[in-house]
């Protein structure tokens, strides 16, 4: 009996792994607001709202006052106009208010390389200038590869066993449920850290948007 529930959580794993391919794929051709707070996505609602209003009618007031509510005051509006004002809500709007608790402001506000993440109470960086997504996605959908094989390995070494005494543990259907789960929980936290990078790396897009702009315009009046 044990055997089948082995094989069981096996399958399990397997559709595990297939479910995150499925989760970064959307996540990355939706955006995924599921991911915000209850009360986040109040604000994503009113700030677009908002955004749409200031951008038809160039009145800033009620946008102003609803950055103000839902950021802070040290946020500068007219990035977060920016970000609220795309069509597309995952670009920018998202990523700001997932990760507006963990940016730190110097008082420089136009100079991107004085915006610091807080990662974690002793860890605190630049955004991050370039993209790792690609490399991440990679190993996600390598990892769901090797838990496939493994799941199927599983079931092929009950008729032919694997002699060879290095991967003789193939042949442990228990062992190969361990490691498919350390293989999914690791294919989970590199799907975190994806949406993590990815938000900041967008956030920085925003950011330098808005100062290669002051230095287009102070460019063209000196």
């Amino acid at each position: 009996m044990l055997i089948y529930i082995v094989f069981l959580m096996i399958f399990v794993g397997v559709t595990a792994a297939l479910y995150q391919v499925y989760e970064i794929h959307y996540n990355i051709n939706v955006g995924n607001d599921k991911k915000l707070s209850t009360a986040d996505k109040s604000r994503l609602e009113v700030l677009s709202g908002q955004a749409k209003i200031a951008v038809q009618t160039h009145e800033r007031a009620g946008f102003d006052q609803a950055a103000v509510n839902a950021l802070g005051a040290e946020f500068d509006r007219d990035i977060v106009l920016k970000a609220f004002a795309e069509k597309e809500k995952s670009a920018y709007a998202i990523p700001l208010l997932r990760r507006k608790n963990r940016l730190l402001f110097n008082g420089n506000k136009g100079d991107v390389n004085s915006i610091k993440v807080h990662h974690l109470p002793f860890w605190k960086t630049k955004l991050p200038s370039k993209s790792i997504r690609i490399v991440l996605i990679i190993s996600i959908i390598v990892n769901c590869f090797l838990i496939q094989l493994l799941g199927g390995l599983s079931i092929y070494t009950i008729g032919y066993p694997i002699l060879t005494p290095f991967w003789a543990w193939l042949n442990e259907p228990f062992m190969v449920m361990l490691v498919i789960y350390a293989l999914v929980f690791m294919a989970y936290v590199i799907s975190r850290l994806d949406m993590y990078m990815h938000d900041l790396y967008q956030l920085r897009r925003l950011f330098s948007h808005k100062a290669h702009c002051e230095s287009r315009l102070q460019n063209q009046y000196t």
